[in-house]
């Protein structure tokens, strides 16, 4: 074989590693394709280069190789970022402030210190304790100093929207509704599922979620930012 022929045998092989990242809910599982084109990013240097740089041409960034497979994170502004634009079609302004403040909501709860972000100890959440945790902070988010068109001041007009929507409504079936914050937390964790960021914990509750190193290195790629920050601080001082 020679070297050109090798050097695209790897250039495909790296392009295979990154459709599996992409995937999102690919497994890493033992004896799999997955599994064995990961193990060669960890151990050949060359492979990993070849990888790396074709992340980074198609904008993006190889964060880890935990468990649960290669994490990657998009540039804002490359063909991979992930939008509010991008979430359920019939979503107003609204929406889209209430979605983002439930998603820092749970990297808040999840990973209040920096340590956190460095434990591979998975990472529980639950519907209702995710918004008791945000319910208890709408004051302080209601604060943050910021002007017009920060994050802050979107943070601020997020916790308005929230603290005006009732907890919880209920279709005729009994299930919760669209217009309540408990249906808001809900429909944001089901989107982390399908994102490969967490799993169902069907074993422990219908409303209950594992977070997977996914979330965890995502999290800790971008932490920052006045709400973040703030949500952190609060959940620091209800953990022992």
């Amino acid at each position: 074989m020679t070297s050109v022929a090798a050097d695209l045998t790897e250039v495909r092989a790296a392009a295979e590693l990154l459709g599996f990242a992409l995937a999102r809910r690919a497994r890493p599982v033992e004896g799999g394709q997955y599994r064995a084109l990961l193990d060669r990013y960890r151990s050949e240097l060359r492979f990993r280069d070849v990888v790396d740089t074709m992340a980074e041409g198609l904008g993006l960034e190889v964060l880890g190789t935990p468990r649960s497979g290669l994490v990657l994170a998009p540039d804002p502004a490359g063909p991979f970022a992930t939008r509010l634009g991008d979430l359920r079609s019939t979503m107003d302004a609204d929406d889209r402030l209430v979605f983002g403040l439930v998603l820092i909501g749970i990297a808040a709860y999840a990973y209040p210190t920096d340590a956190d972000f460095d434990d591979p100890e998975t990472k529980l959440v639950e519907v209702a304790t995710i918004d008791g945790f945000i319910r208890a902070a709408l004051g302080t988010l209601g604060s943050l100093a910021g002007v017009e068109g920060s994050a802050e001041e979107r943070a601020r007009a997020a916790a308005q929207v929230y603290a005006d929507l009732p907890q919880l409504i209920t279709t005729q079936t009994g299930r919760r509704a669209r217009g309540c914050t408990l249906k808001a937390v809900e429909d944001v964790c089901g989107w982390l599922v399908e994102q490969g960021a967490a799993r169902e914990a069907a074993s422990l509750g219908p409303d209950t979620f594992h977070l997977t190193d996914r979330f965890r290195l995502l999290v800790a790629d971008s932490a920052g930012g006045g709400a973040l920050d703030a949500l952190r601080d609060l959940r620091r001082e209800d953990v022992p």
